[in-house]
């Protein structure tokens, strides 16, 4: 099984799933709850007294940062939840996602596990996320016709999109959902809002909108991602598993929902409208996941990392009919503003066109960091390092004409205006002979060999699992990741 349930499941059982059972209440402590969880590098958190119907969990998709050596990967609840296994390495899930574009795979048809029916959406007790008291849907999947009068359990005649919303009233809603899901969506229209999707689910809708490249229908994605039945409502065919499923008619165009922007509208035009809950089915003792909106590393900016990720590594390594790119990342640590990208330079100049082709693929970051394939993928102290160690500000610092659109994820240059992008070239020049690149030192090279005796003695007295004498399993080894990175500091 692959739905929400079972991936806490796994969370608990590889020790990163913390339970809290005293009151925290929706409006104004479940959010700052998940929020300090995150920002501290903890575990995902359950709510289970939030004042409401559901329990409710944060962190289920985060993941910890990157400045410390640290035992869990950014990507490791990710890659659990959508069956790869906890202990992925990075690779693995983007190799993953870019597979699943195809959507090679046809959902089963099953029942909807939601059988029981809430008559007020207010009572679910949905966090309220920013300066609000309104309950705010963060990591919500909506299901549209894509086609009047489809049926409803055809995944061709329905559109999963990742939607932000609000709840006003008993029966109200506000949506932000992709522009490009509305075209055939008008006054009257059915909706499915899904809360607790299983998060092979929420990860093809949002691949499917994130980008300007084309996939096959998200529930064909999903379906490759993992197992997801689905089942049929009105508006279409949803995730059968899914923990809520609200039935509503579209009412016309609404202002901005409450509550910050989900960072998936970053790289997508949004647009927004007004909704009427008819119907609310549950499962027993619901789980809503949500996203403590703000924080560096909450579950929707890790979400959006992973696939901008997947997305961007796919489109460069088929772009020239080779695969010089052996890694790429938009970190979450970096606000997604900057996008690490470790290469073979084929050739003089070739990173500069790799940069520009990046520039030109995505709407995210302003700023391109090219490192050499030895660098491990996310291991930002190291790719920091080799800026100020391999790239010389006056030769490999690079700036276009002030003339590029603004960054959306960035913080600054919000007001429309034109400016520059730069990329670095923090790789070691190809052109170069050997006796010029400096050797990369080691701990077994640096050291004697009675010093390194005492070291791995003294870690392994301090109780550490892994010590410098640790040996990388073959398959990271092969994909330049370390697996023995040490425990949590």
């Amino acid at each position: 099984m692959t739905d929400f349930r079972a991936h806490l499941e796994r969370l608990d059982a590889a020790d990163d799933l913390v339970e809290i059972a005293r009151p925290t209440h929706w409006a104004d402590t479940a959010a700052a709850v998940g929020a300090e969880a995150t920002d501290a590098n903890g575990p995902a958190v359950l709510l289970t007294d939030t004042g409401g119907a559901a329990r409710c969990v944060s962190g289920a998709l985060a993941g910890p940062d990157r400045l410390s050596v640290r035992s869990r990967e950014p990507w490791s609840r990710i890659g659990s939840a959508l069956g790869l296994g906890y202990d992925a390495d990075y690779l693995t899930v983007l190799d993953a996602l870019v597979a699943a574009r195809g959507g090679d795979e046809d959902p089963n048809t099953a029942e909807l596990a939601a059988s029981e029916t809430e008559t007020d959406l207010r009572s679910l007790g949905i966090p309220a996320i920013g300066d609000t008291d309104v309950p705010v849907v963060t990591l919500g999947l909506a299901a549209v016709p894509a086609v009047q009068d489809g049926e409803a359990t055809d995944v061709d005649a329905v559109r999963w999109l990742p939607v932000r919303g609000s709840v006003h009233g008993s029966d109200g809603l506000r949506l932000s959902v992709p522009a490009g899901a509305l075209e055939s969506t008008e006054e009257g229209s059915p909706l499915s809002l899904v809360l607790g999707a299983p998060p092979a689910a929420l990860i093809g809708a949002t691949m499917g909108w994130v980008g300007e490249s084309h996939i096959a229908a998200p529930p064909r994605v999903a379906a490759s991602l993992g197992t997801v039945p689905v089942a049929p409502t009105p508006a279409g065919a949803v995730p059968a598993d899914s923990e809520i499923v609200v039935e509503a008619v579209v009412t016309g165009e609404a202002r901005q929902p409450a509550g910050p922007r989900s960072p998936w509208e970053d790289a997508v035009a949004t647009a927004t409208i007004n909704a009427r809950v008819s119907r609310v089915s549950t499962r027993t003792d619901p789980v809503i996941p949500f996203s403590p909106t703000g924080a560096p590393m909450s579950d929707g900016r890790s979400l959006l990392s992973i696939i901008e990720s997947a997305r961007l590594y796919g489109r460069v390594n088929n772009y020239w009919g080779v695969t010089p790119v052996e890694w790429l990342a938009v970190p979450a640590e970096a606000g997604l503003g900057v996008c690490l990208v470790a290469s073979d330079i084929l050739y003089a100049g070739f990173e500069w066109q790799l940069a520009n082709t990046l520039f030109s693929f995505s709407r995210l970051f302003d700023k391109v960091v090219v490192l050499d394939t030895e660098t491990l993928p996310m291991d930002l102290g190291r790719a920091f390092d080799d800026i100020w160690v391999k790239a010389h500000p006056a030769n490999d610092w690079e700036f276009s004409d002030p003339e590029a659109p603004p960054a959306s994820a960035t913080h600054y240059r919000q007001d429309g205006s034109t400016g520059s992008n730069v990329y670095v070239d923090a790789a070691w020049d190809p052109r170069w002979d050997e006796e010029y690149i400096a050797p990369r030192v080691t701990f077994e090279t640096t050291y004697p060999a009675a010093l390194r005796e005492s070291v791995r003695t003294n870690w392994k007295s301090l109780g550490f699992d892994h010590g410098p004498e640790y040996e990388p399993e073959r398959g990271n080894e092969r994909r330049g990741m370390d697996a023995g990175s040490g425990d949590d500091a």
